[in-house]
């Protein structure tokens, strides 16, 4: 009977270890996935600059107007391996070129003649994770999916929009409707925007959201990550007198 419960004793007790093992590795576990959800970071959408007040005055803002110091890029939910819910891939670029006309007065100003063009192929991740290098991201999405080797560029092409009244004196929402080309397929798009100007500035900030399917552009499915096929383009455009 002693024999007996010496080896009983030693069974619980390896049962018991090896419980507390199993127990203390799903504890771990947990807390490991718990840290790498924390630890994913996305900036906001891109929006104007702390926006000052106007000038109060539209005079000289007639002509041409070329995009300077700017900022384009995209922001997608996926699926991350490890995650326990979709975060928000986000991937930016200043690598972007383009103009319009302004023509007319007072509270019939107009922007015509609007064009931008992004570079894709320079388009780097701006969100962070602790485990994860988002450049491999970049590397698929760029040569996969939007083939930047074939379609380097994006571009968004609008023949004009009334630029409303107050856009002088602080931020005021316009829409704006046009083309955008991406991936070799020209689709309409609606674009929503902050527009502020001055006699020195013209200050255009926004997003533009599309289901990239209608572009030809496969949802992508890579081994780490899946995304959703809804696109919202974001932009900040600073532009000035050419």
């Amino acid at each position: 009977m002693g024999a007996g419960e010496n080896v009983g004793s030693r069974l619980r007790r390896r049962l018991l270890v090896a419980g507390g093992v199993v127990v203390a590795l799903l504890l771990a576990l947990a807390g490991a996935s718990a840290l790498l959800a924390g630890s994913h970071r996305a900036p906001p959408p891109l929006g104007l600059n702390s926006p000052a007040a106007g000038d109060a005055s539209l005079s000289g803002v007639d002509g041409p107007w070329a995009v300077a110091t700017s900022q384009v890029g995209y922001r997608v939910k996926e699926q991350f391996i490890n995650q326990p819910g979709p975060t928000e891939a986000v991937a930016r670029t200043s690598k972007v070129t383009g103009g319009l006309l302004i023509v007319g007065s007072g509270a019939s100003l107009k922007a015509t003649r609007i064009h931008v063009s992004v570079d894709l192929a320079s388009l780097q991740s701006q969100d962070t994770y602790a485990s994860y290098q988002t450049y491999q991201r970049d590397f698929f999405i760029r040569s996969i999916y939007l083939k930047t080797d074939r379609y380097p560029n994006a571009e968004f092409d609008a023949d004009s929009a009334a630029i409303p009244v107050g856009a002088e004196s602080g931020p005021t929402a316009l829409v704006a409707s046009g083309r955008l080309t991406v991936h070799g397929v020209t689709k309409p798009v609606t674009a929503h925007l902050q527009v502020q100007l001055g006699g020195s500035n013209v200050m255009v900030a926004g997003s533009i959201t599309v289901d990239m399917r209608d572009f030809g552009i496969e949802v992508p499915a890579i081994s780490f990550t899946t995304a959703e096929p809804t696109v919202v383009i974001e932009f900040q455009l600073a532009l000035v007198h050419s």
